[in-house]
């Protein structure tokens, strides 16, 4: 038994009210109560105190007493700091000194009315919990009196929920208790000892209302509410166990969205088949099928359309199969297929083809008509793995590399995959270290104007120093960091790094050069692209102006329906922007126009085989002819030599940098070379390549 709840008594708690519901008088315990003081007593309605929802309630009582001499009512009021409180009220005419006036005396059930409703809410989430399992649910009190019985209870034991209420419960179910009210068949009930009942359940005789007796299984467990104790028995009828039992191993074994075998019945079967197979020396496969761009399809036409798609390929891979075969979901989009009884492996590409074909017809769901592909990787027993966990490993293993080659196709596990994949698995952990102690540096490349060979911008390049010492160039780890999700911060990290020390260079006596760092395409899609880098300018407090952002073909062509708006949003803190590879993508001319770039970078493709190739030369020069007409500053990018150097001054470039100039340098090398060239000028402004075309 808990504790009571602690009220106060009703004549302490006592206030008279105008009927108008202004309050003129209360006792010290209601202003304690309603965090008030005697000193600071307040003038207020009884109104004001009230929570929401109670707008009408003194309103009714007004009416109440018109033909009452009292009357009482349930208030549900706040205090000043939000504490709910439930007061039980009787109002009635105050003294014949005081006409007009009411009188009101409270009760603080607070802790009684939660306990209440909490017992009312736990209730109603057993009676659901019940109806669910389709057991008899029956609630009695510390005396053994029923009040509540289930719809459930009146079908299994025949007594309707009127014949059963206010009931003893042992009076009318116990068998025995009418021949020896002493015997103790049951698990022991609260009224009747001390001990809480058992956790378990237990297996127990009961009386229906005909006579007859039924064996159910009986779990009790007790529920406090501090004012009461309530006794909780859920009777399970032994007779439907069977059935039970069935709608069990289907929910165990069983995938609830296809009715495939899951996961824990697909790794039985492949250990059986797999027991058989070394028994008879026969080979077995093992295929791990995953839909091609699934996620696509379920993130635009919604979950459902997504589900009935997944019991239809489901559906479609079982067609394929013979009866001593397994199909199985493994989870999400992925598929797993036991091949068992084939002579050769020389059999499995005819079965392959067919799951592709078969997968790749159209399907017809919620209106829509979808084409999926699937990429499939296969491991063969035994020369693939000998255990069902390295089949499934390397069946993944395989699978990964179709999925690599576009989908829509198989791939044989070999151990050259294990390979390569252990390989990409170890740089991506090194990957991740790298990132979390920041083992990145960057290098700094100085832009120069080719007519005065003056610097006239730098840009940042990342490196890797592993901890070995061996330094990485980027294009051996920056697309695994796309892939991994672990671009963005990193590349926010960067372009701070770079402000930072192109902020150290705008300084009295130094020149001024703006820095271009390259955004990857998750960085460039991120949300309020424009807030973040003014947010880096303003920290470091770096002018817009000093700073150029680069991106390629291939990030507008992944970002094209937000590109622009991502552009111009940027454009107008007064950042530049460069289009940075120009000539290896596909980007449209029409494109290029609306969009708000102002430098374009040739790709070094193009110029490392100058001036021996007609055809690079013939790119450069449409290159630099389209940069004039969109009023673009074109960049030539890997110059290594003075022939490069002055066919491209001939064709009209006029800005470009590489290892003839400059190599990519730490940044105290920069700094050194700037101060050496700010002595050699007169000025000490950049001239900016816009007034060099």
């Amino acid at each position: 038994m808990g504790k009571k709840p602690t009220t106060k008594k009703g004549t302490d708690l006592i206030c008279i009210l105008r009927p108008d519901g202004r309050i003129i008088g209360s006792s010290r315990a209601w202003l304690s109560l309603m965090e008030y003081t005697p000193e600071r007593q307040p003038r207020f309605d009884l109104q004001e105190l009230l929570s929401p929802g109670q707008e009408n309630r003194w309103q009714r009582i007004l009416a109440k007493l018109q033909t009452h001499a009292a009357t009482s009512a349930l208030l549900c009021c706040r205090t000043p700091s939000g504490k709910r409180l439930y007061l039980q009220g009787r109002f009635a005419p105050a003294t014949p000194a005081l006409p007009k006036a009411i009188r009101a005396t409270f009760q603080d059930i607070t802790n009684a009315y939660r306990a209440k409703r909490f017992s009312r809410q736990c209730l109603g989430m057993l009676q659901k919990m019940a109806a669910e399992n389709h057991a008899a649910m029956v609630v009695f009190h510390d005396q053994g009196r029923i009040c509540y019985w289930s719809p459930q209870a009146a079908d299994l034991f025949g007594y309707d929920g009127k014949e059963a209420f206010r009931q003893d419960i042992q009076d009318i179910l116990d068998p025995l208790y009418d021949q020896d009210p002493a015997r103790q068949e049951w698990p022991p009930l609260p009224w009747k000892t001390s001990a809480d009942p058992p956790h378990d359940t237990r297996e127990t005789t009961c009386r229906c209302k005909d006579g007859s007796t039924i064996t159910v299984d009986l779990l009790l467990a007790n529920v406090d509410t501090g004012t009461r104790t309530y006794t909780i028995g859920l009777f399970m009828d032994r007779r439907r166990q069977p059935a039970r039992d069935h709608r069990m191993e289907k929910m165990a074994y069983y995938d609830q969205l296809t009715g495939l075998p899951n996961r824990a019945l697909l790794h039985d079967r492949l250990e059986q088949s797999l027991a058989e197979a070394k028994r008879f020396k026969h080979p077995l496969a093992v295929l791990f099928i995953d839909l091609d761009r699934f996620k696509q399809i379920n993130d635009s036409l919604g979950h459902a359309t997504g589900d009935q798609l997944l019991r239809m390929a489901g559906q479609r891979l079982q067609q394929c199969l013979r009866g001593n075969d397994t199909v199985a979901r493994l989870g999400g989009d992925e598929f797993i297929i036991i091949l068992s009884g084939f002579k050769h492996s020389s059999n499995i590409p005819k079965i392959l083809h067919k799951l592709l074909r078969n997968l790749s017809k159209d399907y017809l769901v919620s209106g829509h008509r979808l084409v999926v592909t699937a990429s499939i990787g296969v491991a063969i027993f035994p020369d693939d793995g000998a255990s069902a966990e390295l089949l499934l490993r390397n069946a993944d293993t395989a699978m990964y590399v179709a999925k690599e080659d576009r989908g829509n196709s198989y791939q044989l596990y070999s151990e050259e995959m294990n390979q390569a994949l252990m390989a990409q698995l170890e740089l991506e952990t090194h990957l991740r270290r790298a990132v979390d102690n920041w083992e990145f540096y960057l290098l700094f490349q100085p832009r120069y104007n080719l007519s005065t060979h003056d610097i006239i911008g730098i840009e940042a390049l990342l490196r890797w120093r592993q901890p070995d010492g061996t330094t990485l160039p980027p294009e051996t780890f920056l697309p695994h960091l796309e892939e991994m999700g672990l671009m963005v911060p990193l590349g926010n990290s960067i372009l701070r790094k770079a402000c930072e020390f192109c902020a150290s260079l705008q300084k009295p006596g130094m020149l001024r050069v703006p820095v271009a760092v390259n955004l990857s395409s998750s960085q460039f899609r991120q949300r309020q692209l424009d807030k973040i880098i003014a947010a880096v300018l303003n920290d470091i407090g770096l002018s817009p102006d000093c700073l150029e952002l680069e991106i390629d073909e291939l990030t507008l062509q992944k970002t094209e329906g937000r590109a622009e708006s991502i552009l111009h949003s940027v454009r107008k803190l007064g950042v530049s922007w460069t289009l940075d590879n120009f000539g290896l993508g596909y980007t449209s001319l029409h494109r290029l126009k609306t969009l708000p770039f102002d430098y374009l970078k040739i790709d070094r493709h193009f110029i490392k085989n100058l001036p021996d190739s007609q055809s690079d030369a013939a790119m450069i020069g449409a290159i630099l002819a389209l940069a004039r007409n969109l009023n673009l500053i074109a960049i030539a990018e890997g110059i290594e030599n003075y022939a490069q150097h002055h066919l491209l001054l001939g064709m009209g470039c006029r800005c470009g940098q590489g290892f003839l100039f400059q190599k990519p340098c730490l940044p105290v090398t920069l700094k050194t070379a700037l101060n050496r060239e700010f002595d050699t000028r007169a000025s000490s402004s950049l001239v900016k390549p816009a007034l060099l075309i």
